[in-house]
C-alpha cells in the first residue's frame, strides 16, 4: 500500500510541476474560468439591455403612430362637426338603432354632430360619440361608418367627403374600437363661443401577455381643434 501512496504522490507531483512548466497551474485555471464567467455576464447583461431598449423604442414608435392616427380621426370629425358636447363623469350614451336604442352608462363621453341632406330649409344630422367603458381600457366610436370605395361628394345621401374613408352618414351607425387602450381626459370646450374643443389623450401599450419590456404610454395633453361647419 505505501508504494502505491508513493507512486501516486510522484505522479502528482510530476502533473504539478508538468502543468506549472507549461504554462497552467490549477489555481490559474479556476481563475481565468472565473473571470471568463464574469466576461460572459456582463456581456449577456448588455445584450438583454439593447434588447429592452430596442422594444421600448419599437414601442413608442408605435404608439406615436397610434397616437397620430387617432387624433387625425377625432380632429378630422370634430372639424367637419356642426357642434361637439362633452361629458366628463357619470356619462350616458345612446348606442344600438333607433327602433331599439341602448342607453350605455360610461366614464367619459365626446358627441360630434355631422350636418347632412342640406336641401332647401331642411337639414338632418348624424350624430358621432366617442366614449370609454369602465374596466375596459379602449375608446370607442359609435356612429356612421366610413366608405371603402371611392366615391363623390352626395350630401342627400349622406356622403360627406370625396373617396375612400367619406363618413357614410346615410348607413346604420355601428359600434368600433376607435383606438386601443387609449383614454380620453380633460376635455373642455370654449365657454365663449362653443365651437373649441381642448382634451388630452392617452395611450399604452396595454399588459396581457407582456412583460415589462413593453410596458409603455404615450400622453398628449393640451391639445385643440375647432368645428368649421357653422348654421
Amino acid at each position: 500500500m505505501s508504494s502505491m501512496h508513493a507512486r501516486f504522490a510522484a505522479r502528482s507531483q510530476w502533473l504539478s510541476s508538468t502543468l506549472i512548466d507549461n504554462g497552467f497551474s490549477v489555481v490559474e485555471l479556476l481563475l481565468y474560468s472565473a473571470i471568463s464567467l464574469m466576461l460572459i455576464g456582463a456581456a449577456v447583461s448588455i445584450a438583454l439591455s439593447e434588447t429592452r431598449s430596442s422594444i421600448k423604442t419599437y414601442e413608442l414608435v408605435a404608439l406615436r403612430n397610434q397616437m397620430a392616427s387617432v387624433t387625425f380621426l377625432l380632429e378630422g370629425e370634430i372639424a367637419e362637426g356642426q357642434s361637439i358636447s362633452v361629458c366628463s363623469t357619470s356619462c350616458t350614451v345612446t348606442t344600438g338603432t333607433g327602433a331599439n336604442p341602448v342607453t350605455l352608462s360610461v366614464p367619459y363621453s365626446l358627441v360630434i354632430t355631422h350636418p347632412y341632406a342640406v336641401t332647401g330649409s331642411g337639414r338632418s344630422t348624424a350624430t358621432i360619440s366617442y366614449y370609454g367603458k369602465t374596466n375596459d381600457p379602449n375608446l370607442y366610436r359609435f356612429g356612421p361608418p366610413f366608405t371603402t370605395a371611392t366615391i363623390g361628394i352626395d350630401p342627400v345621401n349622406g356622403s360627406l367627403g370625396l373617396g375612400s374613408g367619406a363618413l357614410n352618414a346615410g348607413a346604420a351607425s355601428v359600434e368600433t374600437v376607435a383606438s386601443p387602450n387609449t383614454t380620453l381626459s380633460s376635455m373642455s370646450i370654449n365657454s365663449d363661443e362653443r365651437r373649441t374643443l381642448t382634451y388630452s389623450i392617452a395611450i399604452t401599450s396595454g399588459t396581457t401577455d407582456r412583460s415589462i419590456a413593453w410596458a409603455s404610454s404615450l400622453t398628449a395633453t393640451g391639445l385643440k381643434v375647432r368645428t368649421r361647419v357653422g348654421f
